[in-house]
């Protein structure tokens, strides 16, 4: 059933605080995914005698349970409203980021991780629910382009940013910085944000909830942890193929309930359901590729963690320059194209990394110029991705479509993690060798997604506006970027 929704806000909105807070939000969301690859061997030191693959969850749960929450808190935010989900997983967000920053052993920060992820899953959905609800049709391209930029940033900053957090102090630093940030965040978010709620609230299938939300953790689970476990393990495979059951489970259920967790009818939509497949394919290639650069510099190049941080981060400026090209553009085919251009760019760099680097450092005549076109090529596909997925979605799904697209990409995601592993383990030559098949790997992993995008192609979703007295999200659209 699709929700009326209901303008319970003034009408003098203004979008750009709307887009500037969620999009702070946003960044150290994705951030947190990055920033603590550069902290773990800081981390290591100060918890001597953990084994490397406990200490991995720190890493790994905020991964699973991201994307375990995705899709079922996207669905109750566009129920209960997207404000009150963002603002008060906001809140949790800073309190788990100060418990993470006085962890007192592994344990411990495991589980605040743990709650870091619940709460950038709840964040995350309900924020683009906020930005889409603020703007009229004609400006969400632009205003998707400038949040998902927010994201792109994070994933290129991170490891300069925990690099030198990391070395000004230690890895603590790295958690400690959400905590003012997100004190600001929230306070801003409860003073000005709008709030959006359906008429009609009912809640949606609870049973559904669990049955997806678990069945995705435990399919990132085993993709994650598979390299360790063995991938014939019992482990690996009760873990992995009880998370698929569990998610075909919660999706056949929401076929039949009539208030779903998991919108089965948005993926009828041609474009929502071609961009959320580039997601999940271009994440396979982009978190090995993330796995596989930082590594490189540091392993191969014997770099020390600040300046492998600074090496990896020029493509965080291109990455913005492709997200402004996608959000100015006119083009109504622009996200297609811009995916597809993404996907030849990124698998041009994959290329050039896997034939041009050596042993011998050579960051301004190689490095330099191809993170700067992989960057530049992440900012294209991704924002234009976004942007398909979000302007395809009706008004009462915003924050549970996109909740379904992103767990797409972190599924992927998951699966990159677990290629990236099997690839190094299986060239036995040393990491010279296996980080150049992970680059091959990435590169060849574009054909896919450049097929996929194909079908990504139609103007944005314009629905008719609701009858009188129904209330309008359309009345929130005052303002623009």
């Amino acid at each position: 059933m699709t929700d009326s929704v209901a303008n319970e806000v003034p009408a003098a909105v203004e979008p750009r605080r709307v887009l500037l807070i969620t999009s702070v939000a946003t960044f150290v969301a994705f951030l947190d995914m990055s920033v603590v690859n550069v902290a773990f061997t800081d981390m290591y030191q100060s918890f001597p005698g953990t084994k490397l693959s406990t200490l991995s969850w720190v890493v790994s749960g905020y991964a699973v349970f991201f994307a375990a929450v995705l899709t079922p808190v996207g669905r109750y935010a566009d129920v209960f409203g997207r404000k009150a989900v963002f603002v008060w997983s906001l809140l949790g967000f800073t309190v788990a980021s100060a418990l993470c920053t006085i962890a007192p052993n592994v344990e411990f920060l495991i589980g605040a991780r743990a709650l870091q992820g619940v709460a950038a899953g709840g964040m995350i959905p309900a924020a683009l629910g906020l930005v889409l609800g603020s703007y009229p049709v004609e400006r969400r391209v632009a205003a998707v382009a400038a949040w998902a930029a927010a994201s792109s940033a994070a994933a290129a900053f991170g490891p300069a940013l925990g690099g030198v957090l990391v070395w000004a102090w230690d890895w603590r630093a790295v958690f400690l910085i959400n905590v003012p940030v997100g004190l600001l965040a929230f306070v801003a978010g409860l003073a000005w944000l709008p709030e959006i709620r359906p008429q009609l609230r009912v809640r949606p299938d609870p049973v559904g909830a669990v049955l997806v939300g678990v069945g995705v953790g435990a399919v990132v689970v085993g993709l994650t942890q598979g390299g360790d476990w063995g991938w014939t393990s019992a482990a690996f495979l009760v873990t992995t193929l009880g998370g698929v059951v569990l998610l075909v489970l919660g999706i056949l259920r929401s076929l039949r309930h009539p208030v779903p967790v998991f919108e089965v009818k948005l993926w009828a939509d041609r474009k929502f359901a071609a961009a959320s497949g580039v997601s999940f394919l271009f994440g396979i290639a982009m978190y090995a590729w993330l796995l596989a650069c930082p590594l490189w510099t540091i392993v191969v190049w014997k770099y020390s963690v600040w300046e492998a941080g600074l090496a990896n981060s020029p493509g965080a400026f291109t990455a913005a320059i492709g997200a402004g090209v996608v959000g100015r553009s006119k083009n109504p085919d622009i996200q297609r194209i811009a995916t597809v251009l993404g996907a030849i760019l990124f698998g041009i760099s994959g290329i050039l990394f896997a034939t041009l680097l050596d042993a011998h450092p050579a960051f301004l005549a190689v490095w330099l110029p191809v993170g700067l076109l992989s960057g530049l090529a992440i900012g294209l596909l991704m924002t234009a991705v976004s942007s398909a997925a979000a302007t395809s979605l009706p008004q009462a799904n915003f924050a549970s479509g996109y909740g379904m697209s992103m767990t797409a990409r972190q599924m992927g995601g998951g699966l990159g993690i677990a290629a990236f592993a099997a690839i190094t383990v299986s060239v036995t030559t040393g990491w010279l060798d296996g980080l150049h098949a992970v680059f091959w790997f990435a590169a060849a992993a574009m054909v896919p997604v450049v097929v996929a995008a194909l079908p990504m192609t139609g103007p944005p979703l314009v629905e008719a506006e609701p009858a009188a007295g129904a209330g309008a999200e359309s009345a929130l659209t005052e303002g623009v970027v």
